[in-house]
């Protein structure tokens, strides 16, 4: 009896060495994961030139206790708005360039920065929105202060990772023009465990809570609270959603479940496209179709925010 006791104990501390080990391998693939470089975004985007963008004034700004860095365009047309532009996972500011053109014809400024643990920016982890929502608002005040727009001016862009840090942002600032996300996941617990049964099978159920734990212990966040979807409860400046059908890495339902949590007081669009897209390449298949859904939403929800569109 005394043997097998002895035995199921070290049976039980194997499986919880076992099960320790593989929550800090996972953790490390959620929070301290290896972002591209801006040598490597730039190759695969090209430089703001290609964007019709002149050379860019290279800013770093103080977020919530890391440095981050990133560019300033000020637009020679004064169209009296700007915009801020977020990145998703592993990219840095090259991969907004794309969604450039939609606002700088309408006479917008524009900032584009590197988030946390990305590009030129410092900082150990990434934390999908939890810290990165306050440097959101740093991003905010810095670009309020260079440009002289108030914050009902200032309107926030982002894909992907950019688009749930927009998100969360913009319920702590309602005074902001816009929120517009393109392929936001709802919350991090869904994305985790969605993603770790697709790359790696129906078994990782059982490893994500402990993985998701230690991340949060690692980069002391808790992963539970980041929630583009509850933080939808609270946006009432006006909020554009695109997402592709076929976006099989955040599933459309994300923004769909986003939609849902939107204030019904609160002017709204959201855009599911058809176009056969990858995550987040809708507006690099169809970019006039793309730019169609943005002016609509900002016709309608926005009036008067920059040029517009008829007067570009």
């Amino acid at each position: 009896m005394k043997k097998a006791l002895i035995a199921v104990v070290v049976v039980l501390a194997v499986l919880a060495v076992a099960y320790l080990g593989g929550s800090w391998y996972f953790s490390s693939l959620i929070v301290a994961f290896t972002p591209n470089s801006l040598a490597e975004e730039r190759l695969k985007d090209g430089d703001p030139q290609d964007y019709g963008l002149p050379a860019p004034e290279e800013i770093t700004f103080q977020g919530d206790g890391e440095t981050l860095a990133g560019w300033y365009f000020d637009n020679p047309v004064d169209g009296n708005c700007g915009v801020i532009l977020m990145h998703g996972i592993n990219g840095n500011r090259y991969r907004e360039l794309k969604y450039t053109p939609l606002f700088w014809e309408r006479g917008c400024d524009l900032m584009l920065y590197d988030h946390r643990h990305h590009g030129a920016s410092t900082g150990k982890y990434g934390t999908y929105g939890f810290y990165e929502k306050e440097d959101g608002l740093a991003a905010v005040d810095w670009f309020a202060a260079r440009t002289g727009l108030s914050h009902d001016q200032i309107g926030l862009q982002g894909e992907s990772y950019g688009a749930a840090t927009a998100l969360q942002t913009g319920a702590l600032d309602t005074s902001l023009a816009f929120v517009a996300a393109d392929s936001s996941y709802r919350d991090l617990t869904t994305i985790i465990n969605e993603q770790a049964v697709a790359q790696y099978g129906p078994w990782m159920k059982v490893l994500v809570p402990g993985a998701l734990a230690v991340s949060g212990l690692r980069a002391d966040f808790a992963p539970s609270q980041v929630s583009p979807m509850i933080s939808a409860e609270s946006l009432t400046e006006p909020v554009l959603l695109i997402h592709s059908t076929s976006d099989d890495y955040i599933l459309p339902h994300h923004s769909q479940d986003i939609f849902a949590h939107l204030p019904d007081t609160t002017c709204k669009q959201l855009d599911l496209t058809d176009w056969g897209s990858p995550h987040a390449n809708s507006v690099d298949d169809n970019y006039d179709a793309y730019r169609g859904l943005v002016d609509k939403f900002l016709d309608d929800c926005v009036p008067g925010f920059g040029l517009a569109a008829a007067a570009q």
